[in-house]
């Protein structure tokens, strides 16, 4: 699960940890992703899948600089995904970040933090019905129409439920 931040014309922007999390152990050996978008009221769902890049630390910096400090510091303290021997380890953690960065309102982004692109080449809308006779529609991208960015020509197809 995952906090959407940003869409843009180039894509779906996330932020993450990409130095503990198994995020990253996926994107090293694959640099696709997909996102789920789910309305269980409505009965509807957008499905992404895309190419990935990384936000370079400059675009990441920016996003940083706006949250709240103690967002700033749990980013430096959190080891994401790993074992803890239990919550001391992690307070121990922020306690030595707080200390580090103490007087400190500019607090760098971290290299193993930053922002996540997921450039998208298929997007599929789902409607449900009663009938279980969904209705489907997938977009994708015509190859060579565009970087997978915000330029390019899409292809529409009706999908059978």
């Amino acid at each position: 699960m995952v906090y959407l931040k940003e869409l843009d014309p180039t894509g779906f922007v996330i932020y993450s940890n990409f130095g503990t999390s198994r995020k990253q152990k996926d994107l090293e050996s694959n640099g696709w992703a997909s996102l789920t978008f789910w309305w269980r009221e409505l009965e509807r769902q957008v499905r992404v899948e895309g190419k990935t890049e990384r936000l370079t630390a400059e675009e990441s910096q920016k996003y940083f600089d706006i949250r709240a400090r103690g967002s700033r510091v749990g980013a430096w303290a959190s080891r994401q995904s790993q074992v803890l021997e239990g919550r001391e380890q992690l307070e121990g953690w922020v306690e030595a970040v707080e200390k580090k960065f103490e007087g400190e309102e500019k607090i760098p982004v971290p290299e193993f933090w930053g922002g996540l692109r997921i450039k998208p080449v298929m997007v599929e809308f789902w409607q449900g019905r009663e009938s279980r006779l969904h209705d489907r529609f997938q977009y994708t991208r015509v190859e060579g129409s565009g970087d997978g960015g915000g330029e390019g020509e899409w292809k529409i197809d009706r999908l059978s439920p």
